[in-house]
């Protein structure tokens, strides 16, 4: 007598394979695969006033099992502070503040009043172990009202038909444009 023909191969050359697995008490429970964490978003560049607000936001998603910080660093990547771990605020500066959306596994860092020490990276980060992490940056530019500074030319002396050399150094934020005029608004001459 023939057995029947298993529709195994048949399946398997459709793609489609259900396995179910058993025990003694029954059936296997389905397990469930653990999907790496993501940062979802991260807001982009800021760019704020002096004594203005900021508020930071970065969306994770699967991070429930995992720690996810607010991280500080300067401009160079040097000197990092940490500002929160998970839902907390670890800084204790009152311009600082922080938010957790459970609807949107979001996290977001408000400061207030501004102080141009606050310009730096911000970066969120997703603890996975030890040696891994994954995170995102936002940058936070803060306005700097245009400073020409004292080692500029303040006046010079020089004999008719001789050259000229002025240098003017300005800072601030965004970076000033330097123009020459005369002090009586006369154009000056070309070389």
């Amino acid at each position: 007598m023939r057995k029947p023909r298993s529709n195994l191969s048949t399946m398997v050359g459709l793609g489609v394979v259900t396995v179910l697995l058993t025990t003694i008490g029954g059936l296997v429970p389905a397990v469930q695969a653990q999907r790496t964490p993501t940062i979802s978003y991260i807001t982009q560049e800021q760019i704020k006033d002096i004594g203005g607000t900021v508020e930071l936001e970065c969306s994770v998603l699967y991070a429930s099992e995992y720690s996810v910080h607010w991280v500080k660093t300067s401009n160079d990547r040097s000197d990092p502070v940490f500002l929160s771990t998970g839902s907390s605020l670890v800084l204790k500066d009152s311009r600082f503040s922080l938010r957790y959306d459970v609807s949107s596994t979001s996290y977001t860092l408000q400061i207030k009043d501004i102080q141009e020490t606050d310009a730096g990276i911000y970066q969120c980060q997703v603890v996975l172990s030890v040696t891994n992490k994954i995170s995102a940056e936002v940058t936070l530019n803060v306005r700097r009202p245009p400073i020409i500074s004292d080692n500029s030319t303040q006046s010079l002396v020089v004999s008719e038909g001789q050259p000229a050399q002025m240098e003017c150094y300005a800072s601030g934020y965004p970076v000033p444009q330097i123009s020459w005029r005369r002090e009586n608004n006369a154009i000056l001459p070309t070389v």
